[in-house]
């Protein structure tokens, strides 16, 4: 029986510090010199995964929670799903109902991905732009007012803030046909992200695709957060890291080690090996 396993990175395969370890990036490029199959389904777009350039990664992944499908082998992107424009226009004018602009994410044709906002709320977001802004395959833009039109294929919103904050923004996106919502905590702050999407797009459609593109029997995936639950839920076999939020254990098939003392690797290398 052929098994796809599929790993979340941020509070799963990554540590405290949103590194991949020596010692995880060893134990899981030596199973995939085996013949393990293994990728990610990350809220993460590529022009931050140069944190897994220690792994010798093949098969096709699951990027910005399932908007976007990269295949590594080919070194190109194999899917995109964006935001129909009548439905990025309503949350457009939400985020302004609550005196909040995210991120907004545009792709062209190859799926480079153009980022605009207005402003940098808190610390957490100029980190996030600082740290992205240089970067391949991404380019920033700050304007004085978003608009989109039909000749913009949005593909993404992404804010950072306090939960009280985001929650009725949240809330007021979740009644928006055409888009799914996500609020969840950051791993590396007190704050949450919250992240909107075509409802068309979720890690575990983009999973479904990546399984039926290889033609695997199996696939097991591991998760902390709750962006995750439909991908664990989805899976034959759903695996959450010990240090996983509450709901993600709860659902989960199995329960593994924490995150950064390498829980994720560890169960491969044992399961792997018999």
């Amino acid at each position: 029986m052929s098994v796809l396993y599929i790993s979340d990175l941020d509070g799963t395969l990554l540590n405290k510090q949103a590194v991949l370890s020596d010692r995880s990036a060893e134990i899981i490029s030596g199973l995939i010199t085996k013949g393990l199959l293994f990728t990610i389904a990350t809220a993460r777009s590529l022009s931050s995964l140069d944190i897994l350039r220690k792994l010798d990664l093949r098969l096709p992944c699951v990027q910005l929670n399932g908007v976007l499908l990269y295949d590594f082998a080919q070194g190109k992107y194999t899917g995109c799903t964006s935001i129909n424009t009548r439905s990025a226009e309503k949350v457009l004018e939400i985020l302004r109902s609550h005196d909040r602009m995210s991120f907004v994410y545009k792709a062209d044709d190859q799926y480079g991905i153009h980022v605009e906002f207005e402003r940098l709320s808190n610390d957490v977001e100029r980190k996030f732009f600082e740290a992205r802004r240089d970067k391949d395959y991404k380019s920033f833009a700050q304007t004085d007012r978003i608009t989109v039109s039909e000749d913009d294929k949005i593909i993404y919103f992404t804010m950072v803030d306090s939960y009280d904050r985001l929650l009725p923004i949240h809330e007021d996106i979740s009644k928006t046909e055409g888009v799914r919502s996500t609020l969840y905590s950051d791993n590396y702050s007190d704050l949450y992200f919250l992240e909107v999407f075509s409802s068309d797009a979720t890690k575990a459609k983009g999973m479904l695709k990546i399984k039926e593109m290889l033609g695997v029997d199996k696939v097991v995936a591991f998760g902390d957060n709750l962006n995750d639950i439909d991908l664990l839920k989805t899976s034959d076999t759903g695996i959450a890291v010990n240090d996983a939020v509450e709901e993600v254990k709860n659902i989960a098939d199995i329960v593994i080690g924490n995150s950064y003392e390498d829980g994720v690797a560890e169960y491969l290398q044992k399961v792997f090996n018999g």
